[in-house]
């Protein structure tokens, strides 16, 4: 194949890659949307949502080492390919339930079709970037910003409209199953160099350096998974808004999310990565602060957006470090700590519900700003420390 047949493929297989990380996107915004409906049709107290989204975790973590198994199996862009098919379909489950213990089952399988799309997608979106020859990992998770935006106002729209739980995650099922299949006929069929990566062991113990990032990203990503399953509960329980406002505030926070991305390649090439972390989670913090210490509709959707600006650059900046681990391929290091990192997106959420109960959501919410407070504290220390972690070319 030409030089240029081979550059015309490859933007290909990014855009691909683009797309699945966006349909993620979609499923987890659409999830914190009807978060709030179904608490409401099935008169949930927040342990029994608890209960939802504890199973939402069981199905995540027992997800993740299986995907990382599969990808050993099977490399990452044919797990990537297969999972992205199966993933829409779990995200429609939700919608049939009648009972809690349906939507609880439910919420199990649609757990273990996130955590299997998630390590797939990045282990893949790391040797991609290794081929492509820069840092664009920001730009995959923007698409997943994107996506949560797409998700959480499609969904605040159709209950406008009058339409149910059930028939909106359907119809963004349907979008998403089309959207991937064009994605495996049109892009993901690049092959990349992922010899010394398919064939590595699935587990492997990480260094401590490589563990302080993983911790990193398990504070990052509660503070999304605290986003996505309780901002919405937060809006209609502690500021008393209807559902359809409640979306907003989690819209707000994607939004942001996606701006922060697009620019954040730029932003760590002028200021530098440790400089980057402190602001983020200066910016995080301060969101919280305003959004708990201030419940009203305009401050707390104000201070959402100030997290998801702060938030969007911690977690790409961190498995980009994690990927340039010496001792590891790339893509081993990143499903590593991606698994570390969503754990905390996946257990974070059903304890806060648990803490809910008996000291009140505004409360237990205070975790998320202080997750961010961790992470500005010794998050610029470590990457400081980190002697694997060496200069990289940023995208221009």
């Amino acid at each position: 194949m030409s030089e240029s047949g081979a550059k015309h493929r490859l933007i290909a297989a990014r855009i691909s890659t683009t797309i699945v990380f966006l349909v993620n996107g979609i499923g987890i915004g659409a999830w914190a949307a009807c978060v709030p409906a179904l608490r409401h049709s099935l008169s949930l107290t927040d342990s029994a949502l608890s209960l939802c989204l504890l199973a939402f975790s069981g199905g995540g973590l027992v997800g993740m080492p299986a995907a990382a198994w599969l990808v050993s199996r099977l490399g990452s862009q044919y797990a990537t390919m297969l999972l992205g098919l199966i993933f829409p379909i779990t995200m429609a489950l939700p919608g049939f339930a009648p009972t809690l213990s349906v939507l609880i089952f439910a919420a199990l399988i649609f757990g273990m079709g996130k955590g299997f799309l998630d390590v797939a997608m990045n282990t893949f979106a790391a040797a991609l970037q290794t081929a492509w020859g820069s840092s664009i990992m920001s730009s995959f998770h923007a698409a997943f910003s994107v996506g949560g935006l797409v998700g959480s106002i499609s969904i605040g729209l159709m209950f406008v409209n009058g339409l149910s739980v059930l028939m909106g995650l359907a119809l963004l099922a349907i979008f998403s199953v089309v959207a991937i299949g064009a994605c495996i006929a049109l892009g993901l069929q690049l092959k990349i160099e992922e010899g010394r990566e398919r064939y590595t062991r699935a587990f492997a113990i990480p260094s401590p350096a490589l563990f302080g990032i993983g911790l990193l990203c398990f504070l990052g990503l509660l503070m999304e998974g605290g986003m996505a399953d309780w901002s919405g509960v937060y809006m209609t329980t502690v500021v008393k808004v209807s559902t359809a406002q409640a979306a907003m505030g989690y819209a707000a926070f994607s939004l942001m999310m996606v701006a922060g991305r697009v620019l954040g390649d730029w932003f760590v090439g002028v200021f530098g990565e440790r400089a980057s972390l402190l602001v983020g989670a200066t910016s995080a913090a301060s969101g919280f602060a305003i959004s708990l210490g201030s419940p009203t509709f305009e401050l707390s959707v104000f201070g959402f957006a100030l997290v998801g600006l702060g938030a969007s650059n911690l977690v790409p900046l961190l498995f980009s470090a994690a990927s340039r681990t010496v001792s590891l391929p790339p893509a081993t290091a990143i499903a590593m700590t991606a698994s570390i990192g969503y754990a905390g997106f996946l257990i974070g959420p059903p304890l806060i519900g648990f803490a809910s109960d008996h000291i009140g959501l505004r409360l237990a919410l205070v975790s998320l700003f202080l997750s961010a407070v961790l992470i500005g504290t010794f998050g610029p220390r470590l990457l400081a420390v980190q002697a694997a972690i060496k200069p990289f070319k940023l995208n221009a």
